[in-house]
């Protein structure tokens, strides 16, 4: 398995953890909320303060060397992250290094890791003072130990004995074909005692073959490290082994191989362990078996260390959905019993795939009843509706999809969207309701606080609906939301999916275009539901009838709309597979009111490749339309286009948006423009064709319109 270890808001259509806010007056670049999706990172808890310490790893969709910090702070079943940044000389980008937190120094010591893809393999230590961000300024500092120096190496294993402030590294890789079985000592690690000094340890007994991707656990009560699994070249081990002494005092460190009763799970690597002192249990979750593939499952190993009766698997049966991972990481929490895992590579196909959430694992031993999973954010997903509150600073995400045959009918809430260091996912209980869907619209009236969702299908391929919802307190403020089923007045417009609607808060309706019906229809309709927040009167559905025109019949566009002079922007979409659009409209009278709706098509020059599937928002203030993203018929994009003169007011002309951080690819993704802090909001989508690998991340375009 050697290798990478990666087996204005309400006038946007919205279809579709944290960096403060640019704000005005900056240039436009992109960054993403949250740590990226990355695997073979590190991760150590700090029980004071509470927090995760995330550290460096392999960027799962760039293949890139990271070295960033994340504070993981704890707040009920969720870690809210935010970036943490030390002074001094940052260590090289790595992954498969491994790291320790010493609590009294509060002091993180870091050895080794790929500096490369993987080589070369690396052997320096780094200690990050101030680790989790209190009682001082956080400061990278170089360290260079005396006596010989164990050989470079990456996916090797380590603990932390904080009774004599050493670091115990087992076994790894050369980053080639060579693999490691020794065990070495690091005294002084956590740099506040004086020099630090390697040494080698020499055990007796035979002792576990050689191997990178293994986990150990120690019991400093007892100084026994104890290890299991791992692989060398691909073939994974299931063995467990304890060595006495382990720190090196004592007596002389001692191999014994342990051979537990009871079904024993799958032989594995790069899974994670933890051990549970109280109850002197090994708790092993996931990781990658021989052929690949990732795993799910949680064990636990009784008496661990050898001590006391005789060890025995056992495999846990929790609630909730585990991910699907291997080069993860975990940490314990003892005092609350949890385990928090974050991170990792996967080849499942389940709708926690590719998510860069962290997890929490309650009762985490396995000793007590409701242990249960839970996961900090959505399921990763696409063609989900979103809205932003600005008075509550949070994005509300309802439905989508994460595959053809896996749909959401959840709502989720993220605080601190705008201009915060940490955004805090949670996920909001409505009951009833449109139930699972995808490809609808959901758009949000700020001043009565609902949301009203129209049209979608439930399913792949179809049933397309036009059922109409209004869901009160949509901002979870004051009561909790209430789903009402509307029945509209008038003809309603026939069953669709990936269809665009804006609302017009001046007039209170909704402004539909287009889409398809899930069998073989495209439309190019405008409709108008009026009273479309259902408090001062009944809904009521009218078609319009412009003249112009109209553009073709088609799914997938982006429309924006300008609400002082009641104009709809559309711009590009397709007809099917292989009839994709670049063109770009403009609707007059876009509400059905100030006269007959009058279609033109605006001719800014030349402009993005035709595409589907893009998101796009406007900045009234200066006419801009910026689109995002989307699909050409071949690759997904991630290039940043803007339209001024967007409204047909003046010359439209299109420009395209470099930055010095390139956009997230991907299609079927929402976003919002946020005009107070100038800001595009980017929410989940689709990352590929096949798989669809759906992402849950969060991306921030600063000055959107380019203008400053």
């Amino acid at each position: 398995m050697n290798g990478r270890g990666t087996v204005g808001f309400c006038c946007v259509l919205l279809s579709l953890s944290c960096f403060p806010s640019a704000g005005f007056g900056s240039s436009p670049n992109w960054s993403q909320s949250g740590p990226v999706p990355r695997s073979s990172q590190s991760m150590v808890f700090d029980p004071t303060s509470g927090q995760t310490i995330v550290f460096a790893g392999l960027q799962t969709n760039t293949n890139t060397d990271l070295n960033d910090v994340w504070l993981g702070q704890i707040a009920a079943s969720t870690l809210v992250f935010s970036p943490l940044l030390p002074t001094g000389i940052t260590p090289p980008g790595r992954y498969g290094h491994v790291t320790t937190y010493d609590s009294s120094s509060n002091t993180m010591t870091v050895f080794g890791g790929a500096l490369g893809l993987p080589q070369p393999c690396g052997n320096d230590v780094w200690i990050l003072q101030a680790a989790n961000g209190q009682g001082g300024s956080p400061a990278w500092v170089s360290v260079t130990p005396s006596g010989a120096t164990p050989a470079a190496r990456f996916h090797h294993s380590a603990v932390y004995d904080s009774n004599n402030n050493e670091l115990i590294v087992f076994g790894g890789s050369d980053c080639s074909t060579g693999y490691f079985n020794d065990v070495w000592i690091l005294s002084n690690a956590n740099g506040q005692g004086g020099a630090s000094t390697w040494t080698q340890l020499s055990p007796n007994g035979p002792g576990p073959p050689a191997r990178e991707g293994s986990t150990v656990v120690y019991d400093s009560l007892n100084n026994i490290m104890t290890l299991y699994g791992g692989d060398a070249g691909g073939n994974p081990f299931g063995d467990v082994w304890v060595l006495s002494n382990a720190n090196g005092t004592g007596g002389t460190p001692v191999w014994s191989q342990l051979f537990p009763s009871g079904a024993a799970p799958a032989i594995r690597t790069g899974h994670t362990a933890i051990y549970d002192g109280s109850s002197n249990r090994m708790i092993v979750f996931a990781g990658a078996t021989a052929g690949g593939g990732t795993l799910s499952d949680t064990w636990a190993l009784t008496s661990p260390n050898g001590i006391g009766s005789s060890p025995s698997w056992i495999k846990l049966k929790l609630v909730g959905t585990p991910p699907n991972l291997a080069f993860h990481s975990s940490v314990y929490d003892p005092a609350q019993g949890n385990m928090y895992v974050f991170g990792g590579s996967s080849t499942s196909t389940k709708k926690l795939q590719s998510s860069d959430h962290a997890f929490l694992l309650s009762h985490a031993n396995g000793l007590t009843s409701g242990a249960q999973w839970f996961v900090s954010g959505p399921p990763v997903r696409y063609s989900h509706a979103a809205f932003y509150d600005p008075s509550t600073n949070s994005m509300f995400v309802y439905g989508g999809q994460h595959s053809n045959t896996l749909t959401f009918g959840d709502y989720w809430r993220a605080n601190g969207v705008i201009g915060s260091t940490g955004i805090n996912w949670s996920q909001v209980v409505t009951g009833g309701g449109p139930g699972k869907r995808f490809g609808h619209a959901g758009l949000y009236d700020p001043a009565t606080n609902r949301m009203m969702v129209f049209g979608g299908a439930n399913g792949y391929p179809g049933v397309c609906k036009n059922d109409y919802w209004v869901l009160k307190n949509a901002n979870t403020v004051g009561a909790k939301p209430k789903w009402v089923s509307v029945t509209a007045l008038g003809t309603a417009p026939a069953t669709r999916m990936r269809h665009n609607a804006v609302y017009d808060a001046n007039t209170n309706s909704i402004v539909l275009f287009g889409g398809y019906d899930c069998n073989s229809t495209y439309f190019d309709d405008v409709w108008v539901l009026s009273n479309a927040n259902n408090v001062s009167g009944t809904p009521s559905w009218a078609r319009l009838a412009p003249t112009g025109g109209p553009p073709s019949p088609r799914e997938n566009s982006a429309v924006v709309y300008d609400s002082l002079n009641n104009i709809l922007i559309i711009y590009a979409g397709d007809a099917g597979a292989s009839s994709f659009f670049a063109d770009v409209w403009v609707l007059s009278n876009a509400n059905g009111t100030g006269g007959t709706p009058v279609w033109t098509q605006l001719n800014p020059g030349n402009g993005p490749a035709a595409r589907s599937g893009h998101t796009a928002t406007y900045d009234a203030v200066h006419n801009t339309m910026t689109i995002e993203g989307g699909f050409n018929g071949s690759v997904i994009l991630g290039d940043t286009w803007t339209l001024s003169g967007a409204n047909g007011f003046g010359t439209a002309l299109w420009m395209q948006l470099v930055t010095p951080t390139a956009g997230p690819v991907r299609r079927f993704h929402s976003s919002f423009y946020d005009p107070v802090s100038d800001e595009m909001v980017v929410f989940g989508g689709a990352t590929f064709t096949v798989p669809q690998n759906p992402s849950s991340d969060i991306f921030v375009l600063s000055d959107p319109s380019g203008v400053h």
